[in-house]
């Protein structure tokens, strides 16, 4: 008798960026080998009647904070959030103490974490010096994280000197980057024109208050038109250079920086992709007025939004997880201008995600192109991951888009212990998170252990 399947899902819907349809999926020794069914023998078996399977979605803005700074987050709070909110794949960030911006830095990172992960990640590899790119690109960086910004008043997370705001060293981490092969994801910004308007009207005045920084917001000051002022040289720069830019917090942006984009995209034909802020859609002003500092910013324009995944300005969607304590965040009420601005997201991400599928916004199908497929494309993990077809990795994200529910402080799983978005109501919410065949999360209850999750190393990696 042959070996039966690791794992059969049966009686599901299968939603890829082009189809739904019935069918099901076996998995032997972490990959997808047959779809279709029935499938008669199987080591274990999910029932999937009446739910949704996706691809595994990725979560490509995650902040876990390790090392420096685990008192806010660490890899094993923020994975296991993840992972119970549907996330099969996460890629982290770079503003950590050390840095990792040097060779050294950055396999200390990769060593620090590896026991803790409860599901498959990535690291950036940090740009700061554009002679350490080619040692990060071989260590397995997915790509290089450029901070092309400061914050006003100096405040972590914005470690100061891992801002590059001279553009000459720009320029050369985007042809060190080009020589990688590798994409440059960049947060952009014009740091001492938000400085000079904003003290002018509001520090200097003594209007430092939650309420007033969101005043400040919605005139542009704060993580505005600065970061579009930002993104209009960058975009120059990179087109010149011709390295793949990847541009971080669309949703934060003014619509000004959709038409960049855009332009850059479909007129120009310049290798430019972005990540849609979510989470800046999501936020509502009664919700940032209730939770005040514990959250970042609502959209500009929505609509703008919505229209940047129609369009296809934007390429994936994000609900970036940037957590901080509530004893860094919390004076922020008085004073906003000189605490953290942290927002929750991996853990409600992708009941945030079903809720706007259920109100029309998207369909499963444009959640499996925008958060699976394309991140897997754009950073070259394609077809390992990212995809339902024979070969790939066997990681699934199964949905009941009937489950209601209400994001509570106590159920969150990050080191917080707080949600940006306490006392929202979604519809839609995982089941299942499989990676690699193995369940990880099931109803909400994390069943994985750390150091399940596996490095996913870059392109340029050496073998």
């Amino acid at each position: 008798m042959s070996r039966p399947y690791d794992l059969v899902i049966e009686n599901g819907t299968i939603h890829t960026p082009t189809s739904s349809f019935k069918a099901d999926i076996a998995v032997t020794d972490g990959k997808i080998s047959a779809i279709g069914g029935p499938f008669t023998e199987a080591a274990k078996r999910v029932d999937a009647k009446g739910l949704a399977v996706l691809p595994g979605l990725w979560h490509v803005h995650c902040h876990f904070r390790e090392p420096g700074h685990t008192y806010k987050e660490d890899f094993q709070t923020g994975s296991a959030a993840a992972a119970v909110g549907g996330v099969t794949m996460c890629i982290d960030m770079t503003n950590n103490t050390p840095h990792p911006t040097t060779l050294e830095d950055y396999e200390m990172k990769k060593a620090l974490v590896a026991p803790k992960a409860h599901v498959d990640y990535a690291l950036y590899g940090g740009g700061l010096y554009p002679r350490t790119v080619e040692a990060l690109a071989k260590a397995g960086a997915i790509g290089i994280k450029i901070f092309n910004t400061r914050h006003i008043k100096e405040v972590y997370p914005y470690i100061s000197e891992l801002g590059v705001l001279d553009h000459g060293i720009l320029f050369e981490l985007y042809e060190a980057t080009r020589d990688m092969g590798l994409v440059a994801s960049v947060h952009h910004d014009d740091p001492e024109w938000c400085k000079r308007l904003t003290f002018r009207d509001y520090i200097d005045k003594g209007r430092t208050d939650a309420m007033a920084y969101h005043e400040s917001f919605s005139k542009g000051y704060m993580y505005g038109h600065g970061m579009v002022a930002g993104l209009a040289a960058s975009l120059y720069y990179a087109r010149i250079c011709g390295v793949k830019l990847h541009v971080l917090h669309l949703g934060v942006m003014p619509k000004g920086a959709n038409e960049m984009i855009h332009h850059a995209k479909f007129d120009l034909g310049q290798d430019v992709s972005c990540e849609l802020e979510l989470g800046t859609m999501f936020m509502n002003r009664a919700q940032m007025e209730k939770v005040g500092p514990r959250t970042y910013n609502w959209a500009y324009d929505p609509e703008a939004g919505w229209d940047a995944i129609k369009d296809g300005t934007a390429d994936m969607i994000v609900l970036e997880h940037a957590p901080h304590s509530k004893e860094d965040v919390d004076p922020g009420w008085k004073d906003l201008f000189s605490v953290p601005l942290g927002v929750t997201g991996a853990q409600e991400y992708i009941p945030l995600l079903m809720n706007a599928v259920n109100e029309g916004r998207l369909t499963l199908n444009d959640v499996a192109r925008l958060a699976a497929e394309a991140p897997a494309r754009r950073f070259g993990i394609f077809p390992r991951k990212g995809v339902i077809q024979p070969g790939a990795d066997a990681d699934f994200t199964i949905v009941d888009m009937s489950r209601e529910g209400v994001f509570r402080n106590e159920d969150m799983l990050s080191r917080t212990g707080f949600s940006s978005w306490e006392g929202m109501a979604t519809k839609g919410a995982a089941t299942h998170t499989i990676v690699r065949g193995t369940i990880v999360a099931q109803d909400g209850k994390l069943v994985g252990a750390p150091g399940f999750g596996r490095f996913v190393p870059g392109t340029a990696a050496s073998a």
